[in-house]
């Protein structure tokens, strides 16, 4: 195992329970794919499935192990009962997916594992809905539909809700606002420097013409140096080096790609005031690197609050009324105010928004459960 793996192990230990946890490895396909159910109390899992190619079996699980506990706290939050969602009587629990593997393979096999896979999820009779994440697509979504009905992200013309990247664009640049207003007295983001990790990814780049059409100075990397600097004509981005980054003078540092790039080594090299991303799993070891960035005077926006546009849209797939792109927005929108009253009990209290951001949801799965206290 790498040490990346050791110490994604040795962080989850056995302080984690899982309701289920379904690994197959398919010699027949070549399949290899984990499906992680953290917590159901509030509804059926819902969460995307991520084709990656980890190093290890363990680096794959833990992930996703990972992943699926976000993914809690995100729709606890996200589908509030302040939200169109909430008032339905629909409500969703946190899981997730993970396809270790080169997600580079030919049409047909590619097909073949997803058929596989799907199964998989029929095996589970609705207690796991999934949709797109990296390394997936809406139209591997269509290829899944033809064997189980709990896929969700589909086409708007089939009547699913469409691509997921604008709408969690969107969702963390309200959670910005609220980020900025709160440390700025605005929420403008004309003037602002936005330092953009992952500028050549599907959020990545929704975000940076977000962010350029509300007047923000970019600055920006990507291993994809093609992608980068493509984005980055278009929206007149200053691109550095990958490494480099962590060290640009900013009023706000945006991570886009994937998870851990908050750690020991980066955050001392921050110059910014805000951190606020679409990247899941950003901060290494989350309690105590919240606590790192808190004491630097760097606002932290949990990423489960601001990256939950994207599957607040999905969710609305399965609204009573069918889906709706006015009614999605609107819940979307709400990210903004839910950042507001995670950042002022941050404040009041003195501790990491992230604290505060998973107490908020504890406290909502505790109230489902008749046990608030």
């Amino acid at each position: 195992m790498t040490d990346f793996g050791k110490t994604l192990v040795e962080r989850l230990e056995s302080r984690e329970s899982f309701e289920r946890m379904v690994i197959m490895n398919d010699e027949r396909t070549g399949l290899e794919v984990s499906v992680v159910i953290h917590n159901t109390t509030l509804g059926p899992a819902l969460g995307g499935t991520r084709w990656y190619p980890f190093a290890t079996r363990t680096e794959a699980l833990v992930d996703n192990q990972r992943l699926a506990r976000d993914m809690t706290y995100k729709l606890a939050l996200a589908l509030g009962e302040d939200t169109q969602m909430a008032k339905s009587g629909i409500g969703f629990g946190g899981g997730k997916a993970v396809i270790r593997g080169q997600p580079t393979l030919d049409k047909d096999r590619r097909k073949e594992q997803l058929r596989t896979y799907a199964a998989v999820i029929n095996s589970l009779a609705g207690r796991f809905v999934t949709s797109v994440d990296v390394g997936t697509s809406v139209e591997d979504m269509m290829t899944m539909k033809e064997v189980t009905k709990w896929v969700a992200g589909l086409p708007k013309e089939k009547g699913g809700s469409g691509d997921a990247s604008p709408w969690t664009a969107r969702g963390v640049l309200w959670g910005l606002r609220a980020c900025l207003e709160a440390v700025f007295g605005t929420d403008s983001l004309r003037g602002k420097t936005v330092a953009i990790q992952g500028i050549a990814g599907k959020v990545g780049r929704n975000l940076a013409r977000d962010l350029a059409h509300e007047g923000a100075v970019l600055v920006a990397s990507d291993t994809n140096q093609a992608g980068a600097e493509e984005i980055a004509r278009e929206v007149d981005a200053t691109l550095v080096p990958p490494n480099r980054i962590y060290d640009q003078k900013c009023d706000v540092f945006s991570a886009n790609g994937l998870g851990g790039i908050l750690n020991d080594d980066t955050i001392p090299r921050l110059k910014c005031r805000i951190t606020c991303g679409a990247a899941n799993n950003q901060l290494w070891e989350p309690m105590r690197h919240a606590a790192m960035l808190h004491d630097r005077g760097i606002l932290h926006a949990p990423e489960f609050w601001v990256n939950a546009g994207g599957v607040i849209n999905v969710a609305h797939e399965f609204h009573p009324r069918g889906y709706s792109e006015e009614r999605a927005a609107a819940d979307v929108k709400r990210i903004y105010d839910r950042g507001k009253t995670i950042i002022d009990i941050s404040r009041k209290e003195n501790v990491p928004p992230y604290t505060i951001a998973i107490r908020l949801g504890e406290d909502r799965i505790r109230k489902a459960r008749g046990t608030a206290r």
